[in-house]
């Protein structure tokens, strides 16, 4: 009885929670499922103040809000998860270690009675028995303490083992999390880390970081004419675009829905403008085709924003900078870079 009661629960609870999705018309996607589920059931208090927060503001929920809430109460939770197994395995391996050194720890202290009896009894060299019996005593302490020796160097071998290969695991969950499942570039998480990384080694170095914020033009005409299948596509080839022309050390990051940044160290305004205008180049001379149709999906124009950081600015007034300077390429026709003001725009070609 209790089993239906709680099968019926939940039932009611995906029904509420698909509901919820269509009344904010969202896809039934795992992601936002993961979401809704969640907020159906009040099992997540700071996930549930999130969307009520937006809720209030009238201004409804879109891709990159989705996205976003997934990846704050959701991704993370598969690194918490391998955080707490490997510390239990390291635990226990480490308990296990333990246990052997305390064996070694015995058995030296019987090997050196063992000694201590083996000269006492040299005092007296004219009993044979005694001494073969101190001798053969010897070899077999000996024996038992290589041994030992053996037996805790192959357990600190397994453990070495077993530290590196969770090592390995861990880095690779966090490199999941920090990564955008759609195009493979690194996520907004990543792209936050990383521009603190970056202004704190322009602080101590005084190496220039810039910053290039990328929109794709009129996304959501195309998303709502060919829908979000094809939409995804547009996503992952200015993706591609971007990673193709950013330099060893740069983080090409999905900021949001259809909008990018790329992060780099060690590089001028100037230097950065010219990769803005490279990739944006690229992006409009690309014909695309629509996946299951081929048909054309017209052309695909970004707009972009670059901003080079000043010493002792906190990151938000560089992105708040990369912003305006990519609103200006969108006032001003889209298909353009705007850089610093002592640069000139880049005008489509």
């Amino acid at each position: 009885m209790n089993g239906r009661l709680l099968g019926d629960e939940g039932k009611e609870l995906a029904h509420k929670a698909l509901e919820l999705m269509a009344q904010h018309n969202l896809p039934p996607t795992p992601e936002n499922y993961s979401v809704w589920i969640s907020y159906a059931c009040d099992s997540n208090a700071e996930l549930c103040q999130a969307i009520n927060d937006q809720i209030d503001t009238g201004n409804g929920f879109t891709d990159e809000i989705s996205n976003e809430l997934f990846e704050r109460y959701f991704q993370w939770k598969a690194v918490q998860d391998a955080l707490l197994e490997s510390g239990d395995v390291i635990t226990r391996e480490l308990g296990a270690v333990r246990e052997h050194l305390q064996a070694a720890e015995r058995d030296n202290a019987n090997f050196g009675e063992t000694l201590a009896d083996a000269t006492s009894g040299l005092s007296d060299p004219t009993n044979p028995a005694g001494v073969k019996e101190m001798v053969e005593n010897l070899v077999s302490a000996t024996a038992k303490m290589q041994q030992r020796s053996q037996d805790l160097e192959s357990k600190l071998q397994a453990t070495s083992k077993e530290v590196t290969q969770l090592r390995s695991n861990l880095e690779k969950v966090r490199e999941e999390a920090m990564t955008d499942a759609l195009t493979g570039v690194a996520n907004r998480k990543r792209f936050d880390e990383s521009l603190r990384k970056a202004r704190k080694a322009s602080e101590t170095s005084g190496e220039a970081f810039s910053l290039i914020l990328c929109d794709i033009d009129f996304f959501k005409r195309f998303n709502d004419t060919w829908g979000h299948q094809t939409g995804d596509q547009i996503i992952r080839f200015v993706a591609g675009c971007m990673t193709r022309h950013a330099k060893e050390g740069h983080i090409v990051a999905r900021y949001g829905g259809e909008e990018f940044g790329i992060v780099m160290p060690n590089t001028t305004a100037e230097e950065a403008e010219k990769t803005a205008e490279k990739i944006r180049q690229t992006v409009a001379s690309k014909k695309l085709l629509r996946k299951s149709t081929q048909e054309d999906l017209g052309n695909i124009t970004i707009s972009l924003g670059v901003a080079e950081y000043q010493m002792g600015e906190p990151v938000e007034a560089l992105i708040e900078r990369s912003d305006t300077y990519l609103y200006k390429s969108k006032t001003n026709g889209r298909n353009r870079t705007t850089s610093e003001p002592n640069q000139l725009d880049k005008n489509a070609a």
